[in-house]
């Protein structure tokens, strides 16, 4: 078996943001999202954003006079800051699951959303808090809030839209995420994924050495050798793994295969699903991040020097448009492959090359299954474990009851969130104790809530710190923000029909007859209100005009707006939070507090389904935003 760090790049296109695909020949007609056919169940159609489908079907659910408008809503929550990944849809399937079946149970169950009540969704809220802590709760209710917003206004109760469009909060501060292991089991971790690893290692080298053996000189092999040699050439030409059959004397009749004996034949040259966990388990320990990357490592790279290798890695937790990511990871000398994430990649990569070969997988990873079920047959059992969902086909459970020093651990459970917050620790201690100095791929605040938080060692001299700062840079926004609006007067804001808003605007907020028409009329827009003034000398971000005394927000504003809070939102996890709160806090408070208040629940949906495709932040562009500072 060849170890060294060679280049592999197979001809299988992937998309990402700014490169494309390669385009049929004829007019592609895209599957539609929801299929009703009058005498079958509806089936809303998924495809994410890294290419896996999925497929929803409402058959067997009851309350079939719900199933359209809840499909078309389900469907409407695809793509950008929604609905990106198999697993996200499913998260809202289990929601759309459970609503149905407790409305369908209910002594007068609504036969139509527009019979949906206020009371009937508190009365699910109480059914689904049992068992659910306060963020899960949250979690829930938010996918069915989000679910209802795109159904069409005019078909929900007034109380049902008030519940949907409350600002519903939860203070995760209170809510601590599960610790790090302690170093003793930390190490037990790592040492047993190691073991199994360089079991799975040994066992595919001596496979292909006796496969390079007779391919090099077939009489200088004899006997069992010879045999196994003559199968092994023509499973690695073919990738086909013939049948063994069951051995005489045996429970089984020798008429039929022995799957388990087949499946140690495969082993020797390929990699099988129960190898995909340890070599897993071992990445996120050698590596530091998440399972979901390890589990998508491409293919694709470049060699630096032989020192180092170059990538495109994928971090799904950055928000619908940063998830891709290049990094550069040391390879380390070869006796170290196992101890760097360069070493590890190439290692991998390596490991699976000969069965992507008949897989054609643009992942690193590939492995051969029993079976001739969704497509193997084609491939001859080869496929990428990855490509319907991230999921292991082989539970970590599974394989901890393998290795006998976990076995014995009491209570222990494997989860690799908590193995990658130990790693963080790890590193933080390493570090000299300075949290800033363990950051490998978040920021610091993210790192602490979603990773430390919860860890025992981290928050004795962590938690206080960084929470301290937090607070201090969001009161100072409010302080800022409260301070402008005293001075200038809250934002000017102008609801309902045109005739009552043209009345306030003259008699209300002081403007003449002619600005209030052209204000109304649209004739003096700027992306998120309207200037009362002239703008040609006007400098300052589009973000400002919410704190301007001459800047009047409409109805027609509203959907920009809405739009601009989705982006604020979706930059958050991946922003510093002092300079979030710098650079987008006035306008965040001031639609939040100011402008959405102001507008019925009926107005929020109009302008919720008016929204812009397009995103709005890049509207900001020009005036520099790094210059305006409210705090």
């Amino acid at each position: 078996m060849n170890n060294g760090p060679d280049t592999v790049t197979l001809p299988v296109p992937r998309t990402a943001p700014g490169r494309g695909t390669v385009q049929p020949e004829d007019i592609y007609e895209p599957p539609l999202a929801v299929e009703a056919p009058s005498d079958a169940a509806i089936v809303v159609h998924f495809t994410g954003k890294d290419d896996r489908t999925a497929m929803f079907s409402f058959e067997g659910l009851p309350l079939p006079e719900l199933h359209e408008d809840l499909a078309r809503a389900f469907a409407a929550r695809f793509g950008k800051n929604q609905l990106n990944t198999v697993a996200s849809a499913y998260g809202q399937w289990n929601v759309i699951q459970r609503l149905v079946r407790f409305l369908g149970a209910l002594p007068r169950p609504p036969r139509s959303l527009s019979r949906l009540t206020g009371a009937q969704l508190k009365r699910y809220r109480m059914h689904v808090q049992a068992g659910m802590n306060d963020l899960t709760l949250f979690a829930h209710f938010k996918l069915v809030h989000a679910l209802l917003r795109k159904v069409p206004a005019d078909r929900l109760r007034p109380e049902v839209l008030d519940a949907i469009w409350q600002a519903a909060r939860i203070d995760k501060r209170k809510i601590r995420s599960k610790p790090g292991y302690d170093d003793a089991t930390f190490h037990k971790i790592v040492t047993a994924a190691r073991s199994s690893v360089v079991d799975i290692y040994q066992r595919i080298r001596e496979g292909e050495r006796l496969l390079a053996r007779f391919e090099g000189d077939p009489t200088q092999l004899t006997g069992v050798e010879l045999d196994r040699g003559v199968e092994l050439s023509e499973i690695a030409r073919t990738g086909r793994i013939p049948h063994v059959p069951g051995a005489r004397g045996n429970w089984r009749s020798t008429n039929l295969p022995d799957p388990a004996a087949r499946l140690r034949t495969a082993r020797q040259l390929f990699l099988t699903h129960d190898d995909i966990v340890p070599l897993v388990v071992f990445g996120v320990a050698v590596t530091g991040r998440n399972a979901e990357t390890i589990k998508e490592l491409p293919v694709e790279h470049r060699l630096l020097d032989g020192q180092a290798v170059a990538l495109e890695i994928v971090k799904r937790r950055r928000g619908a448009d940063r998830w891709f990511e290049e990094v550069t990871w040391d390879v380390g000398r070869q006796s170290e492959r196992l101890k760097t994430a360069g070493g590890y990649y190439l290692f991998c990569e390596r490991l699976a090359r000969r069965g992507r070969q008949f897989s054609r997988s643009a992942l690193i990873w590939s492995v051969w299954t029993n079976g001739k079920m969704n497509g193997k047959d084609a491939t001859s059992g080869h496929k990428n474990p990855f490509d319907i969902r991230l999921s292991f086909t082989s539970t970590l459970t599974g394989w901890v009851k393998t290795q006998p020093e976990l076995c014995d651990l009491p209570d222990f459970v494997l989860d690799l969130n908590r193995l990658k917050t130990t790693l963080d620790r790890v590193n933080t201690r390493a570090a000299g104790g300075h949290l800033p100095s363990s950051i490998r791929s978040n920021t610091q605040d993210v790192l602490f809530r979603n990773y430390l938080a919860g860890d025992p060692d981290v928050q004795d001299w962590a938690e206080d710190v960084i929470t301290e700062a937090l607070e201090d840079t969001e009161d100072a926004a409010r302080t800022a923000y409260r301070r402008t609006r005293k001075a200038t007067g809250e934002l000017k804001v102008l609801t309902g029909p045109v005739d009552e808003a043209r009345d306030v605007a003259t008699a209300g907020i002081g403007l003449d007859a002619d600005t209030a028409r052209e204000v109304l009329d649209g004739e003096r827009d700027t992306p998120f209100a309207a200037c009362t003034k002239t703008t040609d000398d006007c400098r300052d971000s589009f973000l400002t005009c919410f704190a301007c005394r001459n800047a009047v927000a409409t109805a027609s504003h509203l959907p920009a707006q809405l739009a601009l809070l989705d982006e604020l939102a979706a930059l958050w996890e991946g922003t510093d939070r002092g300079t979030w709160w710098r650079r987008f806090g006035q306008a965040w408070l001031a639609i939040n507090e100011d402008i959405l208040p102001r507008f019925t629940p009926q107005e929020r949906a109009a302008a919720e389904a008016a929204k812009p495709a397009d995103r709005v932040l890049p509207l900001l562009d020009g005036p520099s935003e790094e210059d305006t500072a409210w705090v």
